[in-house]
């Protein structure tokens, strides 16, 4: 999964995006934007929160969509524009430490910052630093977003709580994942009152997806995202989390499709995601 093909790394992207669509526009319309016209997108990935925040803001407003990998901000882009909000974002690559350090100047600060998926060790040495930043660069009055899609806590496999504790642990080891980094969102409140925020708050928005074919995001994002990585998680670092034979084996038939005991197909089957909203103002 680390070394995904660039078409493989796109529909990765494009499923994930369209899966947690619905919730991010909820998270958006949560931060009240009528008003605040600088927005900064941080770590736009796909473009998903870029076009949330173009909608939600007042005509005036502009989003700036920063990240490092061309690629996903390539597919921010065509989102922008198949979305017909093209004319409101501007996307740069770039480091986002180099961007909050230019808009800590006086008047260059953002009037809300939403940050998905972005503040964990794997991607800041230090992320109460990260967060004291992304505070820094806002307006006096100007709200933070701290959104966590909080995968490590979706509950993928009912009725199989075990096994995927031992996948996710197996996740973890095959990504590298740096100590405390799956649990990271637990830190987020934490950051953001160390930060300097006012009025903070944390809301849980649930994703639930029951019968999985009612909601067409559903199976492409399980069979696009989630079962790839936890298979090869489960073949790469499976022993290494615990799994015995029996383990491995009953992961590989639950989650490979056309399997006579595909999960999918288990009548009665969910996908819950308790996504997380953490939100601050300066």
């Amino acid at each position: 999964m680390r070394d995904m093909q660039p078409s493989t790394i796109t529909a990765y992207l494009l499923a994930n995006r369209a899966f947690v669509a619905p919730t991010v526009e909820q998270a958006v319309g949560a931060l009240e934007l009528a008003g605040r016209t600088r927005l900064l997108d941080a770590g736009t990935g796909a473009g998903g929160g870029l076009v949330a925040l173009a909608r939600a803001g007042d005509p005036a407003a502009r989003v700036l969509g920063i990240d490092r990998n061309p690629q996903a901000l390539a597919l921010a882009r065509a989102h922008a524009e198949e979305a017909r909000v093209a004319s409101r974002v501007e996307t740069r690559e770039g480091d986002l430490l180099e961007v909050l350090a230019e808009a800590s100047a006086p008047g260059e600060g953002f009037d809300a910052i939403w940050a998905s998926d972005v503040v964990w060790p794997g991607n800041f040495a230090d992320p109460a630093a990260a967060v004291g930043a992304l505070a820094g660069a806002l307006s006096p009055g100007g709200v933070l977003a701290l959104f966590s899609s909080n995968y490590y806590q979706a509950q993928f496999l009912p009725g199989h709580s075990r096994l995927q504790q031992k996948l996710r642990t197996a996740s973890e080891l095959n990504w590298g994942i740096p100590g405390g980094g799956p649990t990271h969102y637990e830190r987020h409140v934490h950051w953001a009152v160390a930060a300097g925020l006012r009025n903070v708050r944390v809301r849980v928005l649930p994703r639930v997806a029951f019968p999985v074919d009612d909601d067409p995001t559903a199976r492409p994002y399980l069979e696009r995202v989630v079962w790839p990585e936890l298979l090869d998680a489960a073949r790469g670092k499976g022993r290494e989390a615990g799994m015995d034979d029996g383990e491995l084996e009953l992961a590989e038939a639950l989650l490979t499709p056309g399997s006579d005991r595909y999960l999918l197909d288990e009548p009665g089957y969910y996908l819950v995601h308790s996504m997380l909203l953490v939100t601050g103002e300066r």
